[in-house]
């Protein structure tokens, strides 16, 4: 695999586990590892994708499960799916019911790194933020007055 496709599966990766809101440990970073290769493997055909389902993230290769991995610290409800350059939420019931895959999209996921939603709500950001605003607002009725 060129690195360019390497370095993007990786990525692509990385925003599945983070979706997940799995910590950032040693454990996640072997988990993250073994997906990166198995996703980046030359002998990978074309379709192949982990689906993470009520806590387990399973390889699935030709549509069949192949290899499966538990991640029960994993704090994300939705059903994800993954293969080397896109990440989505699906459909569960209609993953559970026939193994069909209906993308949902990743509105609503998010895709920074764990906690990073936590610091958003932060009071004390939130008050930076709107000093800065108004400091900047300040500055330009200044500029303009």
């Amino acid at each position: 695999m060129a690195t360019p496709d390497l370095q993007r599966t990786a990525y692509t990766v990385e925003c599945f586990l983070n979706a997940l809101r799995l910590d950032n440990t040693p454990a996640r970073t072997k988990l993250e590892e073994t997906l990166v290769r198995w996703l980046s493997a030359d002998a990978r055909c074309k379709g192949d994708h982990l689906i993470y389902q009520q806590g387990s993230i399973t390889c699935y290769s030709q549509s069949r499960p192949v290899k499966s991995h538990p991640v029960p610290e994993a704090r994300q409800a939705r059903t994800l799916w993954c293969n080397p350059t896109q990440l989505s939420a699906i459909d569960s019931i209609a993953f559970s019911r026939n193994a069909q895959l209906v993308m949902l999209g990743t509105g609503g996921l998010m895709l920074g790194l764990p906690g990073a939603a936590a610091k958003e709500m932060d009071p004390r950001m939130t008050r930076e933020k709107s000093s800065n605003n108004n400091n900047n607002n300040n500055n330009n009725n200044n500029n303009n007055g």
